[in-house]
């Protein structure tokens, strides 16, 4: 495998005639936020002061967003009911800005879904937190896939 340069890389990422760069390709902003919304699962990102700052905002979420909550920190934005909640966000933050963990899975019911959520940190190339991604999906129906399903073998998908 090619050994990569990250230090090079984090330079030739940057913005220009409304383009964001990076090492691998370019968009414009429109283009970003619409791939982001397009994506099948919810990203919410925090920053290094734990501070809700972004949120995808697709058509069917499983856990709603409202902008009135950008800004805020993230431990107010989780309810003290039930108990375990706040606790575990806390120890996931804390771990995270601590460098002793990057990632945190769960999966559990919700109703007619199963909610699958995803926590990474995320480091600069030094290794300097900056924030964390929470990655949010139904995966009620990926749960029971078997055998092939190619675009040769079945029609478009819902």
């Amino acid at each position: 495998m090619k050994e990569r340069n990250l230090i090079e890389e984090d330079a030739k990422t940057f913005f220009e005639d409304g383009f964001v760069n990076f090492p691998t390709g370019k968009m414009n902003l429109h283009l970003l936020r619409q791939v982001l919304n397009t994506i099948p699962f919810e990203i919410d990102l925090i920053d290094a002061n734990d501070e809700f700052v972004y949120f995808t905002d697709g058509e069917k979420r499983m856990h709603q967003r409202f902008v009135e909550q950008l800004g805020k920190n993230l431990l107010e934005l989780h309810p003290e009911k039930p108990e375990r909640i706040r606790p575990t966000v806390k120890k996931i933050l804390e771990s995270f800005h601590d460098g002793s963990a990057d990632h945190y899975e769960q999966w559990f019911p919700m109703g007619e879904h199963t909610c699958y959520i995803n926590y990474y940190a995320i480091r600069d190339i030094d290794g300097t937190y900056l924030g964390c991604m929470e990655f949010t999906g139904d995966i009620k129906r990926i749960q029971g896939f078997r055998g092939v399903r190619t675009p040769h073998n079945s029609g478009k998908s819902e």
